[in-house]
């Protein structure tokens, strides 16, 4: 009996329910948040987040491939922390040559080049709040060998990006020294 007065009582409720307009959006069993009774100045008293622009994280390393897989784990911790990654690009690598010398003595015993690789990632209109998880999240995630740095981009950053075309520069000196190109009134 009082199995059935429940069940009753439920049918009655999504009737009710089921005549207001609202209920498209409302479950019986579940609160809406969207109701047409909350006044819409509860939206502006929520709390203003600051965010930061842009921010580019810069991660190096010697291992090409661990690099790689490391630069698409960030890329995908970011997009599933809800942030809108803009642009990602790889810069040429640096080459450094490394030599071991003999003890006590100046002549080399080992000489080795290394090529150091550079990956970055720009992040947009990130908040603050979710900027310090995700640098915790890269710094736990970190393979060996690998570094990270977490910075605001700025003009510098976009210069470096592109390789300069010495062709073109030696061109143009050339144009130049030439007494330069006419212009057309």
């Amino acid at each position: 009996m009082f199995l059935t007065k429940c069940l009753a009582l439920q049918c009655f409720k999504m009737a009710r329910l089921q005549s207001f307009k609202s209920a498209k959006a409302c479950v019986p069993t579940v609160r809406c948040y969207a109701s047409i009774y909350e006044p819409e100045y509860l939206d502006t008293l929520k709390p203003d987040i600051p965010e930061y622009e842009e921010v580019n994280i810069q991660i190096k390393g010697y291992d090409f491939a661990i690099l790689e897989s490391f630069q698409k784990l960030v890329h995908t911790i970011a997009e599933n922390m809800n942030l809108e990654v803009s642009d990602g690009w790889a810069l040429p690598p640096q080459t450094i040559n490394v030599k071991r010398l003999v003890p006590n003595s100046e002549n080399v015993e080992a000489q080795y080049t290394l090529s150091v690789y550079e990956r970055n990632i720009q992040v947009v209109d990130v908040p603050t709040t979710k900027l310090s998880l995700l640098i915790e999240v890269i710094e736990d995630s970190l393979p060996a060998g690998v570094k990270a740095s977490i910075h605001k981009h700025t003009d510098e950053h976009e210069v470096i990006r592109y390789i300069p075309d010495n062709e073109l520069k030696i061109l143009k000196d050339q144009l130049e020294e030439m007494g330069g190109s006419k212009k057309k009134k």
